[in-house]
């Protein structure tokens, strides 16, 4: 049967291996709420037919780093806490408030811009107090003095729900980590002090989750672990974190170059042999990096790897397919994922797992597996989306 779609540059996402990580995450946070962090369009994966598929597995808690995130996750129809964990800029608060999502103060003042929103709407919002323990990135200060601050101002909300308080671990060392922790809860109590009762606090992101089950409190929120990136230093831990996607693509044209010769822009990469070369339709345009140009990547063609040849184009990239000689025209290639595991391909561009996934752009058409088939097709450029029975 032929797929229901072009096979050019595509990302594939295994639904049921997204499920299956969500499932093992809140199994170990049974007490707690696990909320899924779906920024960065889900790492790579399309937020929207994520969130609905986790949604479906039980999951009502979603985060997202900006309010358009969250606007997007409304428009298509996803129910329950949208969460917004960065800054919401003020042209947009009354926007999301509408739509019921959970916002973030990293200051008094945010509250106050919040406050007046909501009040012009005539309708409630709830709010994360952010605090910077130490990662030194957003928040406010852990110093009683800015307990004091929130405390004044929160007994003249009317509309402003401040429900939570939390902070984000720098995971570089335990003894860090704990200090990080510990400022956290001196400020709820702090705040507790001043008559602000807050009940949802969080610390834990997906290495957090797993290294400091001490510290789940009320949630954890887990993004990386969705999507197969197995939290670092969990290798002995009794639990499967399979990888959720495979960045493809299909070889346009195979052509003989002779040794001497250059392929591609410049001439950093001087043949020195006859090599039977491999055009791939996909560049750094779809998230493929350039770092990864002159033979510091490869990709996998057959089940074996060719090496990057010349440098990686904006939509194109050649490879050495002369020891693959059943390699032809229109065979499909593993770029990320799949023959190429996530962490081997972050080493070759010396970056992490988040990033290569993060990367990949809108343009590559994302198909969705579930049970053994293709069960969505989604098409960025066209804004075309088809779903199959």
């Amino acid at each position: 049967m032929t797929e229901p779609f072009v096979k050019r540059t595509w990302i594939d996402v295994d639904l049921d291996k997204l499920t299956a990580n969500y499932r093992t995450a809140c199994s170990l946070a049974p007490a707690a709420t696990v909320t899924c962090v779906i920024k960065s369009n889900a790492y790579g994966h399309g937020a929207v037919r994520v969130a609905e598929a986790l949604q479906q597995a039980g999951c009502g808690s979603f985060a997202v780093s900006c309010a358009r995130e969250a606007l997007e996750l409304r428009k298509s129809g996803i129910r329950g806490e949208v969460f917004v964990m960065g800054l919401t800029e003020k042209s947009l608060l009354s926007a999301v408030i509408s739509q019921n999502v959970t916002l973030t103060a990293g200051s008094v003042r945010d509250i106050m811009d919040m406050e007046d929103a909501a009040a012009a709407l005539d309708m409630s919002v709830n709010v994360q107090i952010k605090v910077d323990t130490g990662f030194h990135r957003l928040g406010i200060e852990c110093t009683q003095q800015q307990a004091d601050e929130i405390a004044a101002a929160a007994r003249g909300l009317r509309f402003v729900k401040l429900q939570g308080l939390f902070s984000h671990l720098g995971l570089v060392t335990q003894e860090r980590d704990e200090l990080q922790h510990k400022r956290l809860m001196q400020m709820h109590r702090w705040l507790a002090e001043r008559g602000v009762v807050i009940s949802d606090v969080h610390i834990c992101d997906s290495i957090g989750l797993v290294r400091y089950p001490q510290w789940h409190h009320s949630r954890v929120r887990v993004g990386a672990m969705l999507f197969g990136v197995r939290p670092s230093r969990s290798e002995h831990m009794p639990f499967e974190n399979p990888e959720t996607l495979a960045f493809r693509t299909i070889i346009s044209r195979i052509h003989q170059a002779k040794a001497g010769e250059v392929v591609g822009y410049g001439d950093d990469m001087v043949l020195d042999y006859d090599a039977r070369i491999a055009t791939l339709c996909v560049g750094y345009g779809d998230g493929y990096p350039r770092c990864l140009s002159n033979g510091r990547g490869k990709v996998c063609v057959h089940g074996q790897l060719a090496q990057v040849v010349g440098l990686v184009c904006m939509d194109q990239m050649m490879v050495d397919v002369t020891d693959i000689p059943q390699a032809r025209e229109g065979d499909e290639v593993d770029l990320l994922g799949g023959g190429i595991p996530y962490m081997t391909y972050a080493d070759w561009a010396g970056t992490n797992r988040n990033e290569a996934i993060s990367i990949l752009s809108r343009r590559p058409v994302r198909v969705y597996r579930q049970g053994g088939r293709i069960v969505t097709v989604l098409d960025s450029m066209l804004e075309e989306r088809r779903d199959f029975e």
